[in-house]
C-alpha cells in the first residue's frame, strides 16, 4: 500500500474549491478505500484550521471539514532530527516546505503531493519523488 505525503494547499485547494480539488477529491477517496494511506504534519492542521476558519467564517464548518479530513488522513509530528535536517538542507528556499518534505521523509512516504511543486526543483527530490496531485493520479492509473 502505498503511503503519500498531503501538502497543505491540496488540502486547501479541496476544502476551498480551488485548482486541484476535484485530484484531492480523487486522492482522497483512494484513502478512503485503503488503497493508500495520507499524512500530513502537524503543522499542516494549524494552518488548514487557520486558513479555513478566514475563508469560512463558519466554525461549525470548520469542524466538520477538519473532521472529515481526520478520517482520511494522520497527522504526524515531527522529530527534532528531521527539523534539524529541514533548516540545514540549503537546496530548499522556503524552511516550511523542507519542514514538510523532511516530515514526509521521516514517515516513509513513497510520494511528496503539492500543488507547488517549482518549491521543490532545488530540494533533494530523489530521496521522495515530488508530484502534483493530477501527475500522482496519472502514475497511479496503472496500479489501480
Amino acid at each position: 500500500m502505498s503511503k503519500i505525503f498531503i501538502d497543505t494547499n491540496v488540502i486547501l485547494d479541496h476544502a476551498l474549491d480551488r485548482s486541484f480539488a476535484n485530484e484531492a477529491e480523487r486522492i482522497f477517496s483512494m484513502s478512503e478505500q485503503g488503497k493508500i494511506i495520507c499524512y500530513i504534519s502537524a503543522g499542516s492542521v494549524y494552518t488548514l484550521t487557520y486558513i479555513l476558519e478566514k475563508a469560512l467564517k463558519n466554525i461549525d464548518l470548520v469542524r466538520e471539514k477538519l473532521l472529515l479530513y481526520f478520517t482520511l488522513i494522520t497527522p504526524v509530528s515531527s522529530l527534532p532530527y528531521y527539523f534539524e535536517q529541514a533548516v540545514n538542507d540549503k537546496a530548499f528556499d522556503d524552511i516550511e516546505d523542507a519542514f514538510q518534505y523532511y516530515t514526509a521523509l521521516q514517515v516513509n512516504c513513497d510520494f511528496f503531493i503539492t500543488a507547488n511543486i517549482k518549491d521543490f526543483k532545488k530540494g533533494e527530490i530523489s530521496k521522495l519523488p515530488v508530484l502534483k496531485p493530477d501527475d500522482y493520479l496519472l502514475l497511479q492509473s496503472d496500479v489501480f
